[in-house]
């Protein structure tokens, strides 16, 4: 039917009917992804949303406005350290966890190669080996400063370290201090291990730990419940939308 569509529909006005039909459709999973909250907040979070997605983010609408509660609550609870973000694509996301803690001017610090994601290794399984290649998911630091501009959130805040995980995490962590909020959406299995590896330690308890691809890829699942295995952590993973899952460090 589409192919007859096609074949029948000149290509320009088939491509402007294409292109309005996925504005509407992202427009109407970001309505969605927002509609349980009051008036007042809907706006505020939605107007987000909207900003971000689709040219500064790929994380799915419900996991943002997630990220943006978390960043609210660690603010309301007076929880102390930083925002880390691992895997930062165009830097969307951050902008939303910066931009809902502006008040107590938390450092955010980045961590992304900006050369994509490396290759899928076994551990990530035998169909994102086949389908998923090094250098997807390419970002810029451009866009992150332009989206951190954009939304009017003080440069001072931000670090961005470029590089591996490997070959920055050494140097760079035992600089970050406490974290308050660490957001890993890194992927793959050998990444999201590495980041647990540095960085759930410098997590206060109290703080909140984001993954964005557990219900995506079995790499990253199966990294986090090594890890939480290994160290004995028994953690309730939460979801707010059947692909993501965040968890509390437990208190002390």
């Amino acid at each position: 039917m589409k192919g007859l569509l096609k074949r029948l529909i000149p290509h320009a006005l088939w491509e402007g009917a294409r292109h309005a039909f996925s504005y509407t459709r992202r427009f109407l999973l970001d309505f969605a992804a927002c509609r349980y909250l009051n008036p007042l907040r809907w706006v505020s979070v939605f107007s987000l949303v909207r900003l971000v997605r689709p040219r500064y983010s790929m994380v799915a609408a419900r996991r943002l406005r997630l990220l943006y509660d978390l960043a609210r609550r660690i603010e309301r609870e007076d929880v102390p350290g930083a925002i880390v973000e691992c895997g930062v694509y165009n830097g969307g996301s951050a902008a939303i966890m910066a931009y809902a803690t502006e008040a107590g001017a938390r450092p955010v610090w980045l961590f992304d190669s900006f050369e994509g994601l490396p290759e899928p290794t076994e551990n990530d399984g035998e169909y994102e080996r086949e389908h998923y290649y090094e250098g997807w998911c390419l970002g810029a630091k451009d866009m992150v400063h332009e989206i951190f501009e954009r939304m009017h959130i003080a440069e001072s805040r931000l670090q961005i370290v470029e590089g591996w995980f490997d070959k920055t995490f050494p140097t760079a962590v035992p600089k970050v201090g406490d974290i308050a909020l660490l957001h890993i959406d890194a992927d793959w299995y050998e990444s999201v291990k590495i980041c647990l590896e540095h960085l759930y330690p410098k997590v206060v308890p109290g703080g909140y730990i984001v993954l964005d691809d557990y219900g995506a890829f079995p790499g990253c699942r199966k990294a986090l419940h090594e890890y939480l295995d290994t160290h004995g952590i028994k953690a309730e993973l939460l979801t707010n939308d059947g692909a993501g899952r965040h968890f509390r460090k437990p208190l002390l």
